[in-house]
């Protein structure tokens, strides 16, 4: 009995012995994919492609706009300095200096000097620049014409898409030069006053000007005076002396124009001359339109909205060639960057009123009343 429990004792062991063994031996079923792929789809990518687009596409604008704010505010900057420089000066000399300087003897050529961007040098840091000049010799001097073509950071907007490569001596800013400048006529009076366009400036309306009788002429060239703020002068030989300072301004410094933008003024290539330092009445001032309807000032003839229209109008010149539209013109969406008497810049709109536009040109609008040129009064709300 004992000997037939060892015997299935012992086959039940090798049993499972055997069955321990059997399993050892059976091969595992590998589920696991002999190769698996990594990697987008066509569709996959097709749709990644596409959210990057969208995603440029809507930064793009944003970056594009936050730089453009960028070159608007440098802008800003450069005209607080210039009108620092201009005030300085103005501190210095008890007078703002003039648009630009000419020589005009009896006897000799015309020679263009200087313009105010010279004069005000040692007041925005450039003094050095300034001690290396020759005033008393035209900017085609030997000795000025290395000096003509430095360039001075402060006096280009980055804006301005026609600026110098080469960084050449430009130029992006003109200072408030009224209705107009004065002139040599073909028939040799002096000092006579005209607008952009080469008409005679009879302000008084007598239906007589530059006649060279300074009892006729005078009364025209005092209302020219009243209506601008900088001019050309003769350095040391010639008749013309007219200028103000910030003193002078009856209609509120916060409240005249002192220095804008002209993205045509500056650098040309083709004007060997063409720099800051040109006194060129189209590359150194602005002029507002002439209001006087066909160049007759009489009472009732006089429209101010001519001071903003057509080829006056602030922006009408973008396109026009260098140093051929001395009107304030930038390439700010809308409008210019304008600096004021007191100093403040801000952004002005290009569709002002040409009434408020003139009275904002002229710092002494306030001695015009009771002639046919008066103006409006002029509240911040109107610009």
């Amino acid at each position: 009995m004992l000997q037939t429990a060892l015997n299935c004792k012992l086959v039940l062991q090798t049993v499972r012995v055997k069955e321990r063994s059997m399993k050892r031996r059976t091969p595992r079923i590998d589920t696991t994919p002999a190769c698996s792929k990594s990697g987008f789809s066509m569709i996959e990518l097709i749709i990644v492609i596409a959210v990057i687009g969208i995603l440029v596409g809507i930064s793009l604008p944003a970056i594009m706009q936050a730089r453009g704010v960028a070159r608007k505010t440098q802008c800003l900057n450069n005209l607080r300095n210039i009108t620092f420089g201009l005030t300085q000066y103005d501190h210095f000399h008890d007078r703002l200096p003039a648009s630009g300087y000419y020589s005009d003897p009896s006897d000799g050529p015309v020679g263009a000097h200087h313009s105010w961007a010279v004069s005000i040098l040692s007041h925005i840091d450039q003094a050095n620049l300034l001690e290396m000049w020759d005033l008393d010799k035209p900017i085609t001097d030997p000795v000025n014409i290395p000096l003509t073509q430095s360039q001075i950071p402060i006096y280009v907007c980055p804006m301005d898409s026609s600026r110098n490569n080469e960084k050449k001596g430009d130029l992006s800013y003109v200072v408030n030069g009224g209705f107009g400048y004065t002139t040599r006529t073909n028939s040799g009076v002096g000092d006579c006053p005209i607008d952009r366009h080469g008409r005679l400036l009879d302000l008084n309306g007598d239906g007589q000007a530059c006649t060279g009788d300074s009892k006729i002429d005078d009364e025209d060239r005092q209302l020219f005076k009243n209506t601008g703020l900088f001019f050309m002068e003769n350095w040391k030989s010639g008749g013309t002396m007219r200028n103000h300072s910030i003193a002078d301004i009856h209609d509120g410094t916060s409240q005249t124009f002192l220095v804008t933008e002209n993205v045509r003024t500056g650098y040309d290539p083709d004007e060997t001359i063409a720099n800051f330092a040109d006194p060129n009445p189209f590359r150194s001032a602005f002029y507002i339109g002439n209001p006087c309807r066909h160049g007759n000032c009489s009472s009732g003839n006089i429209d101010y909205s001519l001071c903003n229209a057509c080829e006056d109008k602030i922006n009408s010149g973008l396109w026009s060639q260098e140093g051929r539209s001395p009107v304030p013109n930038s390439f700010h969406p809308g409008g210019v960057n304008m600096a004021y008497a007191d100093g403040h810049a801000k952004f002005l709109s290009e569709h002002i009123d040409g009434a408020v536009y003139a009275a904002l040109a002229s710092p002494q609008g306030l001695l015009l009343e009771g002639t046919p040129l008066r103006q409006v009064n002029v509240s911040g709300n109107d610009f």
